[in-house]
């Protein structure tokens, strides 16, 4: 197969869009209406979905059904987001959306981009959606918060331009330690302020008044401690709002929900990590569930637990994921549903020999030379 042939038939080979392309909720929902599995007003739609399947089955033959993921492309540091994928998180679909992060390395594939809009990441997608858990979900497994697509523009950048906001979605990005990007820079104070005006115009006040101050919808910890509030020293609390009339912050502790009062020389900056959520959101039998806790040390002891399970895991069988995926394709074959293809097919091949074609495939965003 010829480099043309593989561009034109590659559908997760991590393929660049082109620079002028930026990701919008116009754009996006577009796609995600023409490309809707079923859907009955458009003919059009359903031979397009027809086409996808064909491609894929093509895709399949040359490469092997493993290919989900595979980085073909000769120009790319990161995996394309198939369509269905992208249609599944428009649709509330989050059990495809799951299976495919957790069929591939998931380190790489929270960190997706739908090269046919603009390079928009997959936590651009949840953010448009307001999906709160799939956002935790991508940001407490690795996603770049600061995801940039083909423009240049951050996440948070994308989302604020939008007319309908959603503010759920910002807040949790600015605690997770989110920036303004335009042209792959962060932008100024003064265009920050730009921003919030331009928010604020539109009626979006809320949004503006976070963006445009210091500390707005941050994750912050208590450096000093107000008034007799010794006890508070140390602790976290989410930024609500700048109290412009007070030139303070008015904050909300976390695990107590306690609101006060508080100035910026009484707080500083603990953006979420992976290792310091505040919280947990985890995926079990393709389903997510979110985990609260009663401190800290508390969601750190458990994140840490977890950690120390999987390595256990590792330990002891190294071979424990291909194991369990061979174990899934027997099923399917004793079920009589081995034949069964697609995008939603999640049977792997990986222990079966390479093709007698020779192709050799490069997976986890490695980069295969030109000839």
């Amino acid at each position: 197969m010829g480099t043309r042939e593989i561009r034109e038939s590659r559908l997760d080979g991590g393929r660049r869009g082109r620079p002028e392309e930026t990701a919008t909720r116009v754009e996006l929902e577009k796609i995600s209406s023409c490309f809707a599995e079923g859907d009955r007003s458009s003919a059009a739609a359903r031979t397009a979905s027809e086409d996808h399947v064909l491609r894929v089955k093509r895709f399949e033959a040359e490469y092997g059904e493993d290919w989900d993921g595979t980085m073909i492309e000769y120009d790319s540091d990161f995996v394309n987001l198939p369509l269905y994928v992208a249609n599944a998180v428009y649709s509330d679909d989050f059990r495809t959306v799951l299976q495919w992060l957790n069929k591939g390395n998931l380190k790489e594939r929270v960190n997706a981009k739908f090269d046919v809009a603009g390079n928009a990441g997959l936590l651009h997608f949840a953010v448009l959606k307001n999906q709160l858990d799939l956002m935790s979900y991508l940001l407490l497994n690795g996603a770049d918060v600061n995801i940039l697509d083909s423009a240049g523009c951050s996440v948070l950048t994308s989302s604020c331009v939008e007319e309908e906001n959603p503010s759920k979605s910002v807040r949790l990005l600015l605690s997770w330690g989110a920036e303004l990007f335009e042209k792959g820079e962060q932008v100024t104070n003064e265009r920050k302020l730009l921003y919030g005006h331009k928010m604020s115009a539109k009626g979006n006040v809320e949004v503006a008044n976070l963006v445009s101050s210091e500390l707005g919808g941050r994750r912050c910890e208590i450096v000093s401690a107000p008034n007799t509030r010794d006890d508070l020293v140390g602790k976290t609390c989410v930024v609500e709002e700048y109290v412009e009339i007070s030139g303070q912050y008015r904050v909300r502790m976390e695990f107590t929900n306690e609101e006060l009062l508080l100035g910026i020389g009484n707080l500083k900056r603990r953006d979420r990590t992976p290792q310091d959520p505040g919280y947990y959101v985890e995926c079990k039998n393709n389903r997510l569930t979110r985990r609260e806790f009663k401190s800290n040390e508390e969601c750190r002891a458990f994140i840490a637990s977890l950690r120390a399970d999987v390595k256990e895991l590792t330990e002891v069988d190294p071979n424990a994921d291909a194991k369990a995926e061979q174990a899934a394709a027997d099923l399917l074959a004793e079920l009589g549903l081995e034949d069964l293809e697609g995008p939603c097919s999640s049977a792997s091949k990986k222990n079966q020999p390479a093709s007698s074609g020779g192709k050799k495939k490069k997976r986890g965003g490695k980069k295969k030379g030109r000839k």
